[in-house]
């Protein structure tokens, strides 16, 4: 943050900054005789509505310093000041720096300037400085107190009086008043738009949540997953310490080893893949990011690749990081001669790859699919997503630790055959997130059978009621029951030219 000294009228242009010499001399916008062009307005009274074409080139002579300064006079916190050459362009560059005001936008005005190349914002901050936004793609020079500074994109700096922004070559000077009053003539250079009264219903909401989150009674936070609530998976979780969690930890160990930042995991619905990744990160003490493949695609050419930029951007700055993508074939399926934008998206994710390797960075990928065979085999091979790891439903041994994982807070009725239980679930090649399901749905039974919900409809239930319950072996025979017919009815059966030919065959 720059500190400029309180003083007399600094010159921003000394002979010995030639840049800011040629700048002054050869772009700065002349700037007219502003007295003279008040009392015109005096004289001629010119009512704007339906102006002439004498009139509006009037008002065209203002300098957009002026227009601002104008503003500037009653500028308050809430406000924002868009200036381009056009208000959509302007609003949509500043909704992809909306992150950079911190406070609600109750008022807005736009300045149009056909002399400007780019667009600029303003806003108040809530002590009181004025800043700048950039909404550009390259940087702005700012010159204060004979120092240039560079605000680059998706930056804001605050400003004074007589600092001076370069925009690609014309300069624009903040002055705190315009040279004459030109409160009357505000409307006729700057669009106006008020939203308080929906961003003060919108900050009376976010208040409300607020208090009524301090209202509530203190609750016990959810233990984070960790391996040890992963059943049936111990060589894959064993693989991922060896592959993340200890270069993560013991980075001194692994100097000079070329490690994989990428992995997938494959395998039918079910089975743990998003379960373990939560679990991985949280090992690994590492941020955690999840998405569908999809979530970062656009229906606008060239926003995807832009969207998986800034992810792994997001992940390199908040290192260790592990990125979950699932249904990761819906992204990066193999590429053909027709789907040109399917494939720059892929060759996207494999530069963002090779960089992660490149630069040893402590981000590592974790995909996962449904349908293997569909990815692209550069997508595949060594040096992106080098280590495949099949992720199959779990044998008996494994079932049996999910449902000792699933029930371990649940009070089960002594008489409960566990073994029993857990063959009839291998014999359907059941997933841990059947067993769940399974659990989840003996437990209501339970509730139903003991007449839990009757009593809470009835506003009788007691603490008491809740110590004596318990999950009996019926309620988890009606959930089993339940889950296999529900699985049958549900099976894919051939439709259309399959079913014909089935009946063939």
């Amino acid at each position: 943050m720059r500190i400029n000294p309180i003083g007399a009228k600094t010159n921003y242009y000394p002979t010995t900054s030639p840049k800011a010499k040629t700048l002054t001399n050869q772009n700065r916008a002349t700037i007219p005789n502003l007295n003279h062009l008040n009392a015109t307005y005096n004289q001629a009274a010119i009512n704007f509505r339906g102006t002439s074409d004498a009139s509006r080139a009037l008002v065209r002579q203002i300098p957009l310093e002026d227009k601002l300064a104008s503003l500037f006079e009653n500028f308050r916190l809430g406000d924002l000041i868009l200036v381009g050459k056009n208000l959509h362009e302007s609003a949509k560059q500043m909704y992809k720096n909306a992150d950079v005001v911190k406070n609600a936008i109750k008022r807005g005005f736009f300045i149009a300037d056909e002399t400007i190349e780019g667009n600029i914002g303003f806003i108040k901050n809530p002590i009181g400085d004025i800043e700048v936004i950039n909404l550009n793609e390259y940087d702005i020079p700012l010159t204060s107190n004979n120092k240039t500074y560079p605000l680059k994109p998706h930056e804001s700096f605050y400003v004074i009086e007589d600092d001076i922004l370069s925009i690609n070559g014309n300069l624009l000077t903040i002055k705190n008043k315009p040279k004459v009053d030109l409160s009357m003539y505000r409307k006729n250079f700057a669009k106006a738009f008020n939203f308080e009264k929906e961003a003060d219903q919108n900050i009376e909401k976010i208040n409300k949540k607020t208090l009524s989150q301090l209202m509530q009674p203190a609750r016990k936070t959810a233990t984070p997953i960790t391996f040890a609530q992963v059943g049936g998976l111990d060589e894959l979780k064993n693989s991922l310490k060896k592959d993340i969690i200890y270069p993560i930890r013991y980075p001194e160990a692994y100097e000079g080893v070329e490690l994989n930042h990428g992995f997938i995991l494959y395998g039918p619905p079910g089975t743990g893949k998003t379960h373990i990744a939560r679990a991985l990160a949280n090992e690994a003490e590492a941020n955690f990011i999840n998405l569908n493949g999809l979530d970062l695609e656009s229906k606008w050419v060239g926003e995807s690749e832009s969207n998986w930029r800034n992810l792994f951007e997001e992940a390199k700055q908040n290192q260790p990081t592990i990125i979950f993508l699932d249904e990761f074939d819906a992204v990066a399926r193999s590429r053909d001669s027709h789907d040109i934008y399917g494939n720059k998206v892929v060759n996207q994710i494999l530069t963002l790859m090779t960089d992660i390797d490149n630069e040893n960075c402590d981000v590592y990928v974790i995909a996962a699919t449904n349908n293997f065979k569909a990815l692209d085999s550069a997508i595949t091979r060594s040096g992106r997503f080098g280590k495949h790891y099949e992720v199959t439903p779990p044998n008996k041994e494994g079932l049996k630790e999910i449902f000792n994982i699933n029930t371990k807070n649940r009070k089960l009725d002594e008489n409960i055959n566990i073994d029993e239980l857990v063959d009839q679930l291998a014999k359907v090649n059941a997933t841990g997130a059947d067993v769940r399901h399974i659990v989840n749905e003996a437990h209501k039974n339970g509730m139903v059978r003991s007449g839990i919900y009757e009593k809470m409809d009835n506003k009788t239930f007691t603490n008491k009621d809740n110590e004596l319950f318990k999950i009996a072996q019926e309620d988890f025979d009606k959930a089993l029951n339940d889950f296999l017919v529900d699985k049958k009815s549900s099976s894919r059966k051939p439709i259309g030219f399959m079913k014909q030919q089935a009946q063939a065959g």
